[in-house]
């Protein structure tokens, strides 16, 4: 019986693993974009085919960049329970307080923010997909959904720079961006597949 239990477990924990997905940006901008001033007018997103954190990325002018963003999420599904992340680096001068977001019919949340200043050299930002790390974006929607109405199946993922646009005449690249499961997650799949490897043996 606490075999079965076991398995059942792993079986549960393995079906978040495999819910897991990275845009890469190796074959394309894969339909991101980049607005600037707080109307979202869209700018140029630039792929690069090379110069990624390995391979290819996007990049955009960061002066008075608001968000890099993309409609296209069925790709994501349910990212319930998984931790989001994406690679950011800066070219010549850029500043600002970029932050995660994800929306679905009008209701966003937002995580915590950093710097993009800091980012001289590719770096890795991540933030576990729960009511610790995101808060309602009141200002960003007319909807009061749940966080997880909105992870169930949303429609607008990215990063934004919220009234405070970002600043500088660098560029900002992206790479990287998606959804992978939690630390947590994974260190008990490993335990699990080493308890059920000792009672095989026993």
């Amino acid at each position: 019986m606490r075999k079965v239990m076991l398995i059942c477990m792993l079986a549960m924990m393995a079906s978040v693993a495999s819910a897991a997905y990275v845009e890469t940006f190796d074959n394309g901008s894969a339909d991101w974009l980049y607005g600037y001033g707080t109307n979202y007018a869209q700018g140029t997103t630039t792929w690069n085919s090379t110069g990624g954190n390995l391979d290819g990325c996007i990049s955009g002018a960061s002066e008075n960049l608001y968000a890099v963003w993309t409609y296209e999420t069925a790709v994501y599904g349910d990212i319930t329970g998984l931790t989001v992340t994406i690679d950011t680096k800066i070219a010549d001068s850029a500043s600002g307080n970029a932050q995660f977001y994800v929306g679905r019919d009008g209701t966003y949340y937002i995580g915590q923010s950093w710097d993009i200043s800091q980012d001289t050299e590719w770096t890795t930002h991540s933030a576990v997909l729960n009511l610790a790390n995101f808060t309602r974006w009141t200002q960003g929607g007319a909807g009061n959904e749940s966080l997880a109405y909105v992870l169930a199946a949303p429609d607008d993922l990215g990063i934004f720079f919220g009234g405070h646009l970002a600043t500088g005449s660098g560029d900002l690249y992206v790479d990287n961006y998606g959804f992978v499961p939690e630390p947590a997650t994974l260190a008990l799949l490993g335990l699990g597949g080493l308890l059920l490897r000792r009672n095989k043996k026993a």
